[in-house]
């Protein structure tokens, strides 16, 4: 049996009762904080394009089947993932696979979830879990494959994969019908790392490719289920054309692919966030925080900050040095230590309220950014977890330094209770383009917390419009 065929049946006829207990308390948390992130990012907009975005697509119509979440209003699953996968990214906040490679699974998984149980109606909380856990394990398995963080052409390929996955469950696809939408999935692959917008003009881009990439898994699905195939395996190594070969250059572990299948599940791999912010600022900030908080530091009080990075973190957060320092907008401050650092010293945390417009008028902030500099001198360790320095020097000649040694809140090794996604999803809430009542917020995280007995998950969909 080749590998394609046995990821495919481990996904079809796996089922609840086959999976572990900490594997559906870790999906169960998953849920809700990319429910969280999806609110929270309704309005992480650089000027209304998210209300134009949701403007656009009910006006395209069709059938009212899934709920565009915080705006309100229900279109067909496949643009209410669109939609839902788009908000998931705005803000941050969702979690993060690091095991060797980066990667988001939650993003275009769980969109995908709730769009396709409410489309299907009746769709149990038993059955959401399910699909959820198999497809993050299947996706991250694909990149995992990888080895390392190759720097691809395109930006996730893998939650286009994640996504058909989730949606092909949901639908009941038997295996051939299945292995067909994983296969149109990856003919459907498409958004350039560009689209990540992490800087200048194209940040309103940001999270349209995940958007593609939940909306792409539904069609993969729908299109397969009505008998559309996919003449070859996408994981073949004979063909030149295979997934790994147009995307990662040929090289990758294929025996990563099934290595314990079934019997380790990747989402117990992945690292929840506590900051909403790229996930290579956490160590830094947590080291900040504890700097500031344990000897009294004001934002007055800095005369310069000195940030020890990996070469990794300090490509992609310390440099350019002037444009980090004085980020344009939300999206690059949610890139950009020398903002985090600063909005950290200035606020003594890091909150939602750190990243945002009024945040990005704060003189405060700005001031103690110009005066954070970053210096790519330590050895990288992984994607989430490498190892830096603080070093915050005052005006009064003190020099206070703490290296980041541990792995941050959130991770595998140093992980979030329910109660601490609870906290997270309340503190989204209160950004919501629309607001959600308390009411609807308690019974949303009730439900989730007991989701194994919910009948019907579109419930909780339905609670998260607007009051």
């Amino acid at each position: 049996m080749n590998t394609l065929d046995i990821l495919i049946d481990n996904v079809i006829e796996t089922n609840y009762e086959n999976l572990p207990a900490d594997v559906v308390e870790v999906t169960k948390k998953q849920i809700l904080e990319t429910l969280a992130a999806i609110v929270g990012g309704s309005t992480c907009s650089l000027a209304g394009e998210l209300n134009s975005l949701v403007d656009m697509v009910k006006d395209w119509g069709g059938k009212e089947e899934s709920s565009i979440l915080a705006f309100g209003g229900r279109v067909p699953a496949p643009n209410a993932a669109f939609v839902n996968g788009i908000l998931c990214v705005r803000l941050d906040f969702d979690d993060t696979f690091a095991v060797m490679v980066r990667n988001h699974p939650s993003r275009s998984i769980i969109p995908v979830a709730f769009a396709m149980a409410e489309r299907q109606g009746n769709t149990s909380g038993k059955e959401l879990i399910t699909a959820v856990a198999l497809s993050h394990d299947l996706e991250c398995r694909l990149k995992l494959a990888v080895g390392r963080d190759v720097e691809s052409p395109l930006g996730f390929t893998t939650n286009f994969m994640g996504a058909a996955a989730t949606a092909g469950k949901l639908l009941g696809l038997n295996k051939d019908q299945l292995k067909n939408a994983l296969g149109i999935a990856f003919h459907l692959i498409s958004g350039a790392k560009g689209g990540m917008g992490t800087a200048g003009a194209g940040a309103s881009l940001k999270g349209i490719n995940n958007g593609i990439a939940a909306k792409s898994g539904i069609i993969s699905a729908l299109l397969a289920e009505k008998g559309f195939t996919s003449s070859w395996d996408f994981l073949d190594t004979n063909n030149k054309n295979n997934f790994y070969a147009v995307f990662y250059g040929g090289l990758y572990w294929p025996q990563m692919l099934t290595l314990d299948l079934g019997k380790v599940f990747m989402n117990t791999k992945t690292s929840l966030k506590e900051f909403p912010c790229c996930h290579g600022q956490h160590p830094v900030l947590e080291v900040t925080l504890s700097l500031v908080q344990q000897y009294g530091i004001q934002p007055g009080d800095v005369e310069k900050v000195q940030l020890y990075l990996s070469p990794v973190d300090f490509l992609l957060l310390g440099d350019p040095l002037e444009k980090k320092q004085n980020p344009e907008n939300i999206i690059e401050t949610q890139f950009s230590l020398c903002w985090g650092v600063a909005s950290a010293i200035v606020y003594g945390k890091v909150e939602i309220r750190n990243f945002t417009k009024e945040a990005l008028q704060n003189a405060e902030i700005r001031e103690v950014a110009r005066k954070v500099y970053t210096r790519p001198e330590i050895a990288f360790a992984g994607p989430i977890h490498s190892p830096s320095k603080v070093e915050i020097l005052t005006k009064d000649g003190q020099v206070y330094t703490k290296k980041s040694e541990h792995p941050p809140f959130g991770s595998p090794d140093n992980p979030m209770s329910f109660s601490d996604i609870r906290t997270k999803f309340k503190q989204c809430c209160e950004y919501s383009v629309k607001p959600i009542s308390k009411k609807s917020q308690d019974a949303v995280i009730k439900m989730t917390a007991e989701l194994e007995e919910v009948n019907d998950v579109s419930k909780i969909a339905r609670l998260l419009g607007p009051c």
